[in-house]
């Protein structure tokens, strides 16, 4: 089993865990877990900024009956290994909320969790949005 954490890795450990942040994620697990946070018709509120960010196409959408809005998109130039991953992040900011997860779920899907926290700018009741973005060629 390879240790190397990446492809230079000589220490094959880090400096910490992760505790520091946990409170975040768990306020955003259980916002995300009230019925009602999850925000309806993101084919208004989604969809127009996706569909301006440059260096991709929107080649389908549809919002699933578990509150995903799933969306199909090709770059516009061919992208490989982690320059994909950070050319979905930059997707994705374009409809990026105070609160803001993805997770590569497969080669080619990228699952999104962003919403409004209570107390977060600009002061709009808490609520979010699930995305799942597909990439093709």
């Amino acid at each position: 089993m390879e240790q190397r954490r990446w492809d230079t890795d000589e220490r094959f450990s880090g400096i910490s865990d992760g505790s520091s942040i946990l409170p975040a994620l768990h306020a955003l697990t259980e916002a995300a877990s009230r019925p009602g946070w999850v925000a309806e018709d993101p084919h208004a509120h989604l969809l127009p900024h996706l569909r301006r960010a440059r260096g991709w196409q929107v080649l389908g959408e549809r919002l699933q009956e578990d509150g995903v809005y799933e969306v199909t998109v090709r770059p516009d130039e061919p992208l490989e290994g982690i320059k994909v991953y950070r050319a979905v992040i930059r997707l994705l900011a374009a409809i990026a909320e105070p609160s803001f997860f993805v997770r590569q779920s497969a080669p080619a899907t990228f699952d999104c969790v962003t919403g409004v926290m209570p107390g977060d700018p600009p002061g709009y009741a808490t609520h979010g949005h699930l995305v799942r973005l597909v990439v093709t060629e």
